[in-house]
């Protein structure tokens, strides 16, 4: 009886994670192991770093607006019945998408100043302006699936990323075409699409979403907090592009860029570790009702998924960079070499995140997020402009570590109070 209930609970929760590796390997895989090395092949160096350093820019908002509002679903989603569940979800798009209008907005603005006083440069700003409408389609394609998440209809979930990568190959031919700036366009009009495609699925296209006061005011207490916390997460990842390509030029964010990107694969396995507890905590109103066997779980994936990914990067990061980008593999292997560190320490944070998220302290994550700014944000300005990709090396490595440490350190207090 024990043997056939253990054998249940792995190939349901086996199911789970299959899912949501796909999910993951469709969004995450996809740019970064196709699209991202043939552009960079068909661009060249400088060129494709333009875009990365463009992308950059606007992946330090990155999905911040829809990430508190999906916070919000996942916390009360269970608090609802299925008629108050599509009153939350709703509420939380119209808000989504006012606040994406009034980014959108400032972003143009702040663009039009940029090219009138500072005179930069015009292929940036032609990069920037389409990558501005992806992130208004990327943050309401992400709020409309977290449903799928919530039910757990993680299969339905990993077919329209799949939908959404497949269609991001759009910025291939784009780059063609255009160079930097036809990508740019291409990778908009990617995302643009697939959220049309779902918003009509959803018959939302046409049609204005529920809006209920109370629910909205509900979520409104958590949004600024974890959005604030996610815009300063994601700052703190792509301020290296940004202090590099000011300061030194785009083709060293190129060669930053494809280092990272190796690392990134690596931990990809742990971010979808990471996505699917945040999902199956969202059942959860206790963190006591999560049992030990879990827990357990949880943190096996993890320690394998440390010393797997860093084997891979020890061993055989540079014939993967070899294949990938050889036209500055390298430049970038002796990067990756020296970034090893960070991969237990992404790891640490993937795994301390669900908890934190779902059963910690609201004010917690923009505090951890703060620090993490801080941790990555004062060593990259001090030491980047003099040293250049040497000092972002040393920026990642500091910059990580003490992130790791600040959430480990909020996953202890989560565990010794909430239990």
């Amino acid at each position: 009886m024990r043997f056939s209930m253990l054998l249940a609970y792995f190939k349901r929760y086996f199911g789970y994670t299959f899912w949501v590796m796909l999910e993951v390997t469709m969004i995450v895989g996809l740019p970064k192991l196709v699209i991202f090395p043939v552009t960079a092949y068909l661009l060249g160096k400088e060129q494709f770093g333009l875009f990365i350093f463009s992308l950059g820019i606007v992946m330090m908002v990155g999905n911040a607006p829809s990430g508190g509002l999906t916070t919000g679903v996942i916390r009360n989603m269970a608090k609802f019945e299925a008629s108050g569940g599509e009153r939350l979800v709703g509420t939380s798009i119209r808000l989504c998408r006012t606040a994406m209008l009034v980014i959108i907005s400032c972003g143009i603005v702040a663009l039009v100043i940029a090219r009138y006083f500072w005179r930069t440069d015009f292929r940036t700003i032609m990069c920037l302006i389409p990558l501005l409408f992806f992130l208004y389609s990327w943050n309401l394609f992400d709020l409309q699936t977290v449903r799928y998440r919530v039910e757990r209809r993680f299969a339905l979930r990993a077919a329209w990323y799949g939908l959404l990568g497949m269609l991001l190959f759009v910025a291939i031919p784009g780059a063609v075409l255009g160079g930097a700036v036809g990508m740019a366009w291409g990778y908009m009009f990617g995302c643009v699409l697939t959220h049309i495609i779902l918003s009509w699925r959803q018959t939302l296209l046409f049609k204005k979403s529920a809006y209920d006061v109370e629910m909205a005011t509900l979520l409104k207490q958590i949004w600024l907090h974890v959005s604030i916390a996610s815009a300063l997460a994601f700052s703190s990842r792509y301020i290296y592009r940004l202090i590099l390509g000011i300061s030194h030029s785009f083709s060293s964010v190129a060669t930053l860029f494809a280092a990272t990107n190796i690392i990134d694969l690596c931990m990809a396995p742990m971010a979808v570790l990471s996505l699917l507890l945040l999902g199956m905590l969202g059942g959860y109103t206790h963190l006591r009702d999560v049992g030990k066997r879990q827990r357990y779980t949880v943190l096996g994936a993890g320690i394998g998924t440390i010393v797997v990914g860093t084997l891979i990067v020890f061993f055989g990061g540079r014939f993967i960079l070899s294949v990938m980008f050889p036209e500055f593999s390298d430049e970038s292997a002796q990067v990756l070499r020296s970034l090893i560190m960070i991969i237990p320490c992404t790891a640490a944070v993937h795994l301390c995140r669900p908890f934190v998220v779902k059963f910690g302290p609201i004010k917690f994550v923009p505090v951890l997020n703060l620090i993490a700014l801080l941790a990555h944000g004062l060593p990259a300005v001090l030491l980047i402009p003099r040293f250049g990709i040497r000092g972002a090396v040393i920026s990642y490595n500091i910059g990580y570590g003490l992130s790791a440490i600040s959430w480990l350190g909020a996953l202890f207090w989560t565990f010794k109070v909430r239990l």
